[in-house]
């Protein structure tokens, strides 16, 4: 159960961080790498949504 919280978290946590270094770091003349970071925090997003959704099933079915 923890090991589920802790994944949930760093999860949604490097998430969060590669949105603020899109939003804090100015643009480059190349965009391609802003496009790699924004598919990469969009994954993590995911990843970290559909793991709290697993952990919020398995609370509901222990009750």
């Amino acid at each position: 159960m923890k090991n589920q919280v802790t994944r949930t978290v760093i999860l949604l946590a490097i998430s969060i961080l590669l949105f603020a270094i899109i939003v804090w770091v100015p643009a480059p003349k190349n965009p391609m790498l802003f496009d790699i970071i924004r598919g990469a925090s969009g994954g993590f997003g995911l990843a970290g949504c559909i793991s709290f959704i697993l952990l919020l099933k398995d609370q509901l079915s222990r009750k």
